[in-house]
């Protein structure tokens, strides 16, 4: 659905800056200067990863949007709660139903949020060490990693409805695996 989206810089170091040595430092970069994806790598990954068909999602929040796109036999729904500064924010427990949906083989979450894909809150776990040995980096870049989690969801009479906690400033994908590319209808926000 996108052809090209651009950011500012790959990685913190680049030469408009001074080259910092502490790992988390509010850097521009996708990568911090050791090479460890932040979450907003692990976004445009989620994005990579969505397929080119849109399908309509109705229901609407105040800070919660979902899209429905579907890719094969699977059917992801990107879900994120934002809000601009200044606005309130809370964690939210989000109703999807699809209608019109064959039973579905297999179904997974990834989460984008303050306890998942965030090495940052590994790294200040640590005691925000200044400089990193070799098996603090192999830790935060496995820290870094999306996670496929088993997301349980009900399917009767040809809808699957599904509940699942947005903590505040997240993303999460929830991934549908069908026999076949049958999906056709909508999604809704409950």
């Amino acid at each position: 659905m996108v052809d090209g989206y651009s950011f500012w810089t790959f990685s913190d170091i680049f030469e408009e800056n001074y080259f910092p040595s502490v790992p988390f430092h509010g850097g521009f970069g996708l990568l911090n200067l050791h090479g460890i994806p932040k979450p907003v790598y692990r976004a445009f990954q989620l994005l990579h990863q969505l397929g080119e068909d849109q399908i309509e999602v109705s229901g609407r929040h105040d800070t919660v949007e979902v899209w429905a796109i579907r890719k094969e036999t699977q059917l992801t729904m990107l879900s994120v709660n934002h809000a601009l500064p200044g606005h309130s924010i809370s964690n939210e427990q989000v109703e999807l139903i699809l209608s019109e949906a064959p039973e579905p083989r297999q179904s997974y979450i990834e989460r984008i949020d303050e306890d998942h894909a965030n090495p940052r809150k590994i790294w200040l776990q640590m005691g925000s060490p200044e400089y990193l040995r070799a098996v603090d980096v192999e830790r935060l870049q496995a820290a870094s990693e999306l996670q496929k989690e088993s997301l349980s969801c009900s399917w009767a009479e040809g809808k699957i409805k599904l509940c699942f906690d947005l903590p505040p400033h997240s993303v999460a994908t929830i991934t549908f695996q069908f026999e076949s590319q049958a999906f056709k209808k909508i999604a809704e926000l409950a």
